[in-house]
């Protein structure tokens, strides 16, 4: 939505997946945009997580607070960008 790429899309009528969509075919970039946004926050995650445990930290290890606060956060963050993608896909569609 935001980066205009070309993202993968389903053709139900046509039973097919294609990159990109096409104008005046009916497809489903829900995907595409899930896939994108599960493959960055699995990035994003590792980044954070080696940050965390990198080696030249005089940290101790996280709290299980801390670790229960990262874990709402990220779970919040999660359902808040699947929230907007679902309203941008109803509003594309005139749902909304």
């Amino acid at each position: 939505m935001w980066l205009s790429g070309e993202l993968l899309h389903y053709y139900p009528l046509e039973h097919a997946w294609k990159w990109g969509g096409t104008k005046g075919v009916p497809s489903q970039g829900w995907y595409g945009m899930q896939l994108f946004a599960y493959l960055s926050a699995g990035v994003l995650t590792l980044v954070v997580r080696f940050w965390l445990n990198r080696p030249a930290s005089d940290q101790a290890a996280l709290s299980p607070r801390t670790i229960r606060t990262l874990g709402v956060l990220v779970s919040l963050t999660v359902v808040a960008g699947l929230t907007y993608m679902l309203c941008h896909e109803f509003r594309k569609w005139g749902i909304f």
